[in-house]
């Protein structure tokens, strides 16, 4: 049996296997996929994802894309611990959930491009490169992303817009852990690895009085019952391998 996972370190979507992949103890071989150097838009990463993003599984050659697809698969391909509730209820809880992730948590992507992912890039490539480095991406999404950051052309009441739509998910999971210690069942699910890796990238990006004991006591609680879990730490900490992590920017997650 063959494990191989193309991943990027900072990348939320790669958090989410490497963290469901820990949890269900499997030996995996990393291919690092350097987003910062456009990895991810060679031909012959695209011929595996031709989406030109992070992650991708490959398993005894049979190759899996999305990573809430991904995770879903390494809970049902691999033995170990069940990553989804026993009761049908609660497994339509999750399911509920993570869709309202998928659906609000893009938001995090234009944060995220203005304070990390841009200045980053700046510091590899000048800007022509970069507005050429967008008109390559494969889908229309990330060349508009791309294109408008290097442009100057994302602003504050966009950015207000995006923190409104992640405090809803927020929101969500107060109501939600005031029925137990986790989001779905009495255990962690596929809920707390689809959500964890943002909570993550919000504490980065300074964002975590959010989840502060006054404001989300219950998301405060969870999130310090996550952040202990060997598999979200393991998941969380792979280095960046051709940087200096947050860090490189001037953002931090040692708080």
């Amino acid at each position: 049996m063959t494990v191989s996972l193309y991943h990027f370190w900072s990348s939320v979507c790669s958090v989410r296997p490497r963290m469901a992949l820990e949890e269900k103890g499997v030996e995996w071989e990393s291919c690092y996929i350097d987003l910062f150097n456009f990895d991810q838009m060679t031909p012959e990463y695209l011929l595996i994802n031709p989406d030109g993003v992070v992650p991708t599984l490959v398993h005894n050659d049979e190759v899996i894309c999305e990573s809430m697809v991904i995770i879903d698969y390494i809970d049902d391909a691999f033995e170990g611990p069940s990553l989804k509730p026993d009761e049908p209820i609660q497994i339509a809880r999750m399911r509920e959930f993570m869709t309202l992730c998928e659906n609000k948590f893009p938001a995090i992507v234009l944060p995220t491009y203005v304070k990390y992912i841009l200045p980053k890039l700046l510091n590899r490539w000048g800007k022509d490169e970069l507005q050429k480095q967008a008109v390559r991406r494969p889908t229309e999404f990330m060349r508009k992303v791309h294109g408008d950051g290097v442009n100057g052309e994302i602003h504050s009441p966009d950015i207000e817009k995006c923190h409104a739509d992640i405090q809803i998910v927020l929101d969500r999971m107060e109501t939600m852990l005031s029925a137990g210690p986790w989001l779905a069942g009495d255990r962690l699910s596929l809920a707390e690895i689809t959500v964890a890796p943002y909570m993550f990238r919000l504490l980065a990006l300074g964002l975590d009085d959010w989840w502060s004991s006054d404001l989300r006591p219950g998301v405060a609680e969870w999130y310090a019952r996550v952040s202990a879990l060997p598999s979200y730490r393991t998941a969380v900490s792979w280095p960046d391998e051709t940087g200096e992590g947050y860090e490189e920017v001037g953002l931090s997650t040692s708080r």
